[in-house]
């Protein structure tokens, strides 16, 4: 439940898992900057909600713990990573994390900027396979991880569909086309409103981005 300073009082949906398995969609989400941002329907004023949350994409063996804040303490930091340690040792995860340049830990091995800890995933023949437990701290971070385990075409490719028009009419009409192709295309949609435009966006991955640049390019 969310109140705007407007007044609004609305419900806004935050995550604390996302699986790209259930949702492919939320992929392009989070890569958009637009997970956990509530929109107010009344004034449009956004907020952003920064919560802890963990990222699965069991497609591209990925998962993330990522607090959203990069600018932590280095003490709330440490308390973070410490506790995850705790699950690595009891649970068998091997357990990944990036500190800032410059900064050194005692035990741990540095390399291609992650950090990997000296103690690995439990040696245990019946133990389940799992994908190393990465730990980010900020959302560029995140993006990079997720870059680098996407192709080209997957990657995040994004559309804008703009009216300078005030008429509710022509905004709605842009709307609906953008939700026609969001609807068979599996694309996000968001809007962003501001003195003298209106932007709708879509959100998708490059290979869908581009199939719907294909049908708006007129033909002959």
């Amino acid at each position: 439940m969310i109140t705007c300073p407007c007044g609004m009082v609305f419900h806004s949906k935050i995550y604390e898992y996302v699986n790209t398995r259930q949702d492919p969609q939320l992929r392009y989400t989070v890569l958009a900057g637009l997970l956990n941002i509530s929109t107010c329907p009344n004034c449009g004023r956004r907020a952003a909600h920064p919560r802890h949350f963990i990222y699965s994409d069991p497609e591209h063996s990925l998962l993330v713990y990522v607090d959203p804040s990069s600018d932590i303490s280095e003490e709330a930091r440490q308390l973070t990573l410490d506790k995850l340690r705790s699950v690595h040792q009891e649970v068998g995860i091997e357990v990944n994390y990036t500190f800032p340049a410059g900064e050194k830990s005692r035990g741990e091995e540095r390399g291609m900027g992650v950090i990997i800890p000296a103690r690995q995933q439990r040696k245990e023949a019946n133990a389940p396979s799992a994908p190393p437990l990465h730990v980010v701290f900020g959302l560029d971070q995140l993006h990079e991880l997720i870059n680098a385990s996407l192709s080209q075409q997957e990657r995040l490719g994004r559309l804008a569909l703009r009216t300078s028009s005030h008429r509710e009419a022509e905004r709605g009409q842009l709307l609906d086309i953008a939700r026609k192709f969001a609807s068979e295309l599996q694309c996000q949609v968001d809007v962003e409103i501001l003195p003298g435009e209106y932007t709708v966006w879509l959100y998708g991955s490059r290979r869908q981005i581009g199939a719907i640049m294909r049908e708006l390019t007129p033909q002959g």
